[in-house]
């Protein structure tokens, strides 16, 4: 089937192009249910004159790899409004670095972008290569690589001030870049600093405050030596927006309702606000051996916390708006409609019954007199039915890198070593009593279930222990995480042949560490558990024939295993260290083929590609009403397969007119039955063990499986330019409940009985297109001063009906299956940016 759509995306872009050259008018978020995205893929061109005129001059596998791609531009530019990921592949199949450091989490394989947000001058120089591909700089996998170059020394020396308008996730934003460039004393120093700043830009109850800085000081001792220090902190806060059923948009009578926000004295506040603030610096030594041979060895210190808030509560309703009890189709359900109907007119009149009510939440606690003998607790002392909590990760990463490059005529040699000490502590603290004196730190769920006294105690050493604003409660726990990896490449050239191979080998170990017993599992819950090691290896090559200077073709292929993500290898690790059984490293197999089409006026990539990630674990958590309380779904041995093609096409014409065009096609499909187990956070006993899910040939969920993109873009003499970019996207699946797919689910249904179909179908949304603009325009004022204006608008006929996806809740009913729907999300419609830069 994908080689059938390789050919159909061929016979397309020749459609394309065929029109393109007789047409100069064509134109070109931790919710435990929400799924995974990745960040957009920066680019790096080398696209320039100089580029082009020493092509065959150059290293081909290099040239090709880090130079501007069609597809990638469209899936950074364009697709990313749809959620599209490349390839349908996680973030953590990519590495990402800065000035060769990998700053990829340990814990979830996963690269944090905010961390560096807002500090576009500065990290704008960026080696990308997608899929497999030789790296220099460190072992990458199926998605590849991206490596920031940000050192002093690497600006040219100027000043740049740049203000942006935008009604998307900010509103104003303001960045200052100043670089002195190497001076003749050998220092080179950059600085650079931004804001932005916006509230309720497009999803209401929303807020986005962000600032960030950034450090470099070089020193070049002399012709062999330079001495880089850099550091950067990006905080932010941002008040988050909700992923709903349908049933709240329609009620709410927008597509963009949030559930997270209410108003609080008149004053509008949101009860799930994210706050992040992990500087990092980073100390380089960069020896010029001779003119062959480089040897870079950093020293790295990554440290902060991350936190999000959201409300909590005891022995009290549910304060969330979107709750299903409070719906109108709960009462219809049970055949109240005349409560339904009631209930229905609250949300469509009422703010305070769609919005959470902070001053009701506030009254309740301010009414709840509490004497508890032997506490200090008196009948003066409010007890909190309701708080707004913060779950924090406190991180201390220290890292250390050596990457060793030389050129023996045609071989080329890399090697690295690189380690990392690694500590995140997790915890909980108040934010806000919300009227009230103070909180019991027990879990409610579990009073009146165990044997002792302490059994819902969170923590055993003071049990019972009144809790006030910015205590520590619930948990706090370490993972602590120690990893080596030394890898190793050898790339060798020839007159129409290029190889490379590339080997790792690695070792990481497990641990968590608890400072406080739980109640509920006094054995396993406080101090060091288990330590869990994996030994990985990853061995990877490809070929490269070159044709003639212009036309290339590529095949690559790579077999790794890498550590599962750290929290899925524990039951549950809020409350105890044991692993579960039977945990092993992940199995990744890759291998695509390209061709390359390299003119000044006419470039083409198109690539088949296969990646199989075996032997994966899920780890979700969700509520369990019967139970009254939360629910670890773990699956062992997820296998998934991601097949497709890519095509992107650009050509110029008459030098001021280009003309794009980008296909994807994928079939990216689950190809085992895993083994599901779901443990019960306040039991020893588990809901349920070795329940087999069908999820074999069920579609991965959470990204476009199919994409095409075409582009036109005019570029005058005059420093100025214009283009319009179609984007169209299909194959939009959710991703799927595992326990809907198992026997156990369907067990009460004939395969005749239409909710047998209802509960194991998979959802498919509708397709569906956008389309972009964008302009810039730029001058030069005197000799050494220039000023840019660009802008642009996307989603030009404000399409708010655009589905990107969502998922299939995990809390289902298998008597009545559609009183836990989907949950979606929106694109959002017609958004703009327009920006001014000046700089000299």
């Amino acid at each position: 089937m994908i080689k059938h759509y390789f050919l159909t995306g061929c016979m397309l872009a020749g459609i394309v192009l065929t029109q393109a050259q007789t047409d100069s008018t064509h134109v070109t978020d931790n919710q435990s249910d929400t799924t995974k995205t990745t960040s957009e893929l920066p680019l790096f061109s080398t696209s320039g004159g100089e580029a082009e005129a020493d092509l065959e001059q150059q290293d081909v596998s290099s040239l090709l790899q880090s130079s501007r791609d069609v597809f990638a531009q469209f899936s950074s530019f364009h697709f990313g409004v749809g959620r599209y990921r490349m390839r349908g592949l996680q973030a953590e199949n990519q590495l990402v670095m800065i000035n060769g450091n990998n700053v990829n989490n340990l814990e979830t394989g996963f690269s944090v972008w905010s961390s560096w947000g807002g500090l576009n001058d500065v990290t704008r120089f960026v080696e990308n290569r997608f899929g497999l591909a030789p790296s220099r700089v460190g072992f990458s996998g199926a998605g590849g690589y991206t490596n920031i170059e940000s050192k002093a020394s690497s600006f040219r020396k100027g000043t740049r001030i740049s203000y942006a308008f935008s009604n998307r996730i900010f509103r104003h934003r303001v960045m200052v870049t100043h670089s002195t460039g190497m001076m003749q004393n050998g220092w080179a120093l950059t600085v650079s600093a931004s804001t932005r700043q916006g509230d309720n830009v497009y999803v209401p109850g929303t807020y986005f405050n962000a600032n960030a800085f950034y450090v470099s000081l070089d020193k070049r001792l002399n012709d062999k030596h330079l001495l880089s220090l850099t550091s950067f902190v990006a905080p932010i806060e941002q008040g988050r927006a909700s992923q709903e059923i349908q049933e709240a948009y329609d009620l709410a009578g927008t597509n963009y309702y949030n559930s997270n926000w209410g108003f609080q004295n008149g004053k509008a506040r949101n009860a799930s606000v994210s706050r992040t603030q992990r500087p990092m610096a980073m100390l380089s030594h960069h020896f010029n051996i001779n003119t062959a041979t480089k040897l870079t060895t950093s020293l790295f210190f990554n440290f902060g916390k991350n936190s999000l808030t959201g409300l909590n509560w005891n022995n009290s309703p549910n304060p969330r708006p979107n709750y299903y009890r409070y719906l109108p189709s709960y009462f219809y359900s049970i055949n109240e409609t005349a409560q339904g109907d009631a209930q229905k007119e609250l949300w469509l009149n009422d703010v305070n019954t769609r919005q959470i009510n902070w001053d009701r939440l506030i009254a309740m606690n301010q009414s709840n007199l509490y004497s508890l003998p032997g506490t200090g607790i008196n009948t003066s002392e409010k007890r909190s039915r309701y708080i707004l909590e913060r779950r924090i990760q406190n991180l201390q990463n220290i890292g250390f890198n050596t990457i060793y490059n030389t050129r023996l005529d045609n071989l080329f040699i890399s090697a690295g070593l690189n380690a990392n000490i690694y500590k995140n502590n997790y915890y909980k603290e108040v934010e806000d009593l919300l009227g009230g004196t103070f909180w019991l730190d027990v879990d409610q769920f579990a009073q009146d279930q165990g044997v002792t006294a302490n059994f819902a105690s969170n923590n055993l050493d003071d049990p019972n222990r009144p809790i006030r604003k910015d205590d520590k409660f619930g948990y706090d726990y370490f993972i602590n995480i120690n990893r080596i990896e030394g890898w190793g490449q050898a790339e060798y050239t020839l007159n129409n042949f290029d190889f490379y191979g590339a080997l790792s080998l690695s070792n990481s170990s497990i641990q968590r560490d608890s400072k406080v017993a739980n109640g509920k599992f006094p054995e396993t819950s406080k101090g060091k558990g288990e330590k869990k090691s994996f030994f990985n290896y990853g061995i990877k090559g490809g070929l490269t024939y070159k044709f003639n200077g212009r036309l290339f073709a590529t095949a690559n292929v790579a077999y790794l295993t890498r550590t599962p993500e750290a929290n899925n290898i524990f039951m549950s690790p809020q409350t105890r260290s044991d692993i579960i059984k039977g945990v092993s490293s992940e199995e990744v197999l890759s291998y695509d083929v390209n061709f390359h089409v390299k003119y000044p006026t006419l470039k083409v990539r198109a690539t088949y590609y296969n990646n199989m990630i075996n032997n994966q674990i899920y780890s979700r958590g969700y509520w369990y009403d019967i139970a009254n309380t939360n629910v670890t779904y773990i699956m062992t041995g997820v296998n998934q397969k991601f097949e497709g093609i890519e095509l992107g096409v650009e050509k110029t014409l008459f030098t001021s007119h280009v003309i794009q065009a980008a296909v994807g096609i994928s079939d990216n499909i689950y190809t085992s039955r895993p083994i599901a187990s779901a443990i019960l956070y306040n039991s020893t006993e588990n809901l349920f063990d070795n329940r087999t899910v069908y999820l074999k040939n069920y579609k991965v969920g959470g990204s476009p499986q199919n994409v095409m993109g075409i582009g036109y873009r005019y570029v005058a003499r005059k420093f100025w330019s214009a283009g319009i970019a179609f984007s169209y996207f299909d194959g939009i699946y959710l991703e799927p409940n595992p326990d809907r797919r198992t026997a156990e689910a369907l067990e009460k249904y004939t395969s005749s009985d239409p909710q047998y179909g209802e509960i194991t179908k998979q959802d498919k949304l509708p397709s569906n297109f956008t389309i972009d603009l964008n302009a810039s325009k730029s001058w030069r004022i005197q000799r050494n001063y220039f000023l840019s204006l660009n802008a642009g608008i996307n989603n030009l006929l404000d399409n708010t009906e655009f589905r990107t996806g969502g998922f299939e809740q995990l809390r289902w009913d298998n008597s009545l299956p559609q009183r836990f729907p989907n949950r979606y999300n929106y694109a959002f419609g017609r958004t703009y940016m327009l920006s001014v830069n000046f700089r000299f």
